[in-house]
């Protein structure tokens, strides 16, 4: 239960190195291609235990929201009107699935202004 728990939130040891990658990253002014290109990769394996919480969010708001479907549409084919239903769904989880579904496809993909 713990190794989840610090796969989530971190470990002291992966936070210490995070903050030493930002410090030891303050002393370089003017960066080349490759060192652009260096950090980005590292950038990229800080942000993995983000991508874990990301699909922890994604699949607390989708299973539900499929399944619910999955519910409406095998009642409609059974006879039951339940269109209704299937309007109610969508205005309750359509809006936070758009969102969870969102973060977790452009995480870290989206460049940020300067």
């Amino acid at each position: 239960m713990m190794g989840i728990f610090s796969k989530i939130f971190g470990t002291d040891s992966a936070i210490q190195s995070g903050l030493d990658m930002i410090a030891n990253a303050g002393d370089a002014i003017v960066f080349t291609d490759e060192e652009k290109a260096q950090q980005k990769v590292t950038l990229l394996k800080a942000y993995e235990p983000f991508k874990l919480i990301q699909r922890f969010i994604v699949m607390v708001f989708c299973v539900p929201y499929v399944s619910l479907h999955v519910v409406v549409i095998v009642g409609q084919l059974l006879g039951m009107n339940w269109g209704d239903i299937s309007i109610m769904i969508n205005d309750a989880f359509g809006y936070p699935v758009l969102a969870a579904v969102g973060l977790y496809l452009t995480g870290g993909v989206i460049p940020s202004r300067k």
